[in-house]
């Protein structure tokens, strides 16, 4: 039986059994007919609105022909779709969730005391900071750099997302790439500065700001949705959408605009350091 959700792994869920589906070339309705469900049941499904039970997901996952560790991974999704928050070992785990949270959002604000949001981060600054992660080879390390490019088309698109960036000066000053890769970096922040739908704030190194200081995170909103908390860690991330922390997160969006630098003068120091 189906039980509201909204949650990160049922959204996940959604976009695992959506991109499943359309892998086989079968449409909505075709999969509805198969598992004796109505067209806007598995709509719901699909976006998380609605969790399939664990039985359900193993219907479907029959008649779309996923198995395996496939299957394994998608089921363990839906065992656990209910809880509210969502800790992942290996970054990736979470990046079709990620990407569909981003696709389907309003806005988006990035806190990144020591890097250049993903977003905004050339190709080059990617492969670099990607092999630095811990990429097992130069290939993993393009791969993963071409998805996150891949990602950017939510800001240049038919309807571009709203980008609230606020940068750490410390990842301007002491970047962890070569000087020749920073500087297109920096010249790729300065122009992305001037689109309508992107703001971009530096947080000075002599104001220090405790909502920056545990690490970079994302507070992603929605028009018709609960926001999300997305983290990052070294090899972790973690979605979060309590309501009580969510708000905490809020609050701290707030205590950062007040600290960074105005867009203007945040214009002018990254001209500067280029």
């Amino acid at each position: 039986m189906a039980s509201s959700a909204d949650t990160p792994r049922a959204r996940a869920l959604g976009v695992e059994l959506w991109q499943a589906r359309r892998a086989t070339g079968m449409t909505s309705r075709d999969l509805a007919e198969l598992v004796g469900r109505s067209n806007s049941h598995v709509s719901r499904w699909e976006n998380g609105k609605l969790t399939p039970s664990e039985a359900d997901t193993a219907t479907i996952l029959a008649v779309l022909g996923v198995t395996g560790t496939e299957r394994d991974r998608i089921l363990e999704l839906a065992r656990d779709a209910l809880e509210p928050n969502w800790v992942a070992p290996g970054t990736d785990k979470q990046l079709a969730a990620l990407t569909e949270y981003e696709r389907t959002s309003t806005q988006i604000i990035n806190v990144e005391p020591l890097m250049i949001p993903g977003l905004l981060q050339t190709y080059d600054y990617a492969r670099h900071i990607i092999a630095e992660f811990g990429a097992s080879s130069r290939s993993e390390a393009e791969q993963r750099a071409q998805q996150r490019i891949g990602r950017q088309h939510v800001l240049t698109g038919q309807h571009p997302k709203r980008l609230h960036a606020i940068i750490g000066e410390a990842g301007l000053r002491y970047p962890a790439c070569p000087p020749d890769l920073m500087r297109e970096q920096l010249h790729e922040l300065t122009w992305a500065g001037q689109r309508d739908n992107v703001e971009i704030q530096v947080l000075p190194l002599d104001r220090p700001c405790g909502p920056a200081l545990s690490g970079s995170w994302a507070l992603i909103e929605f028009a018709q949705a609960k926001p999300v908390v997305q983290l990052e860690h070294f090899d972790t991330s973690t979605t979060i959408t309590d309501v009580k922390a969510v708000k905490t997160y809020r609050a701290a969006v707030e205590t950062l605009r007040k600290t960074a630098l105005s867009p203007a003068d945040s214009a002018d120091l990254i001209a500067a350091l280029s």
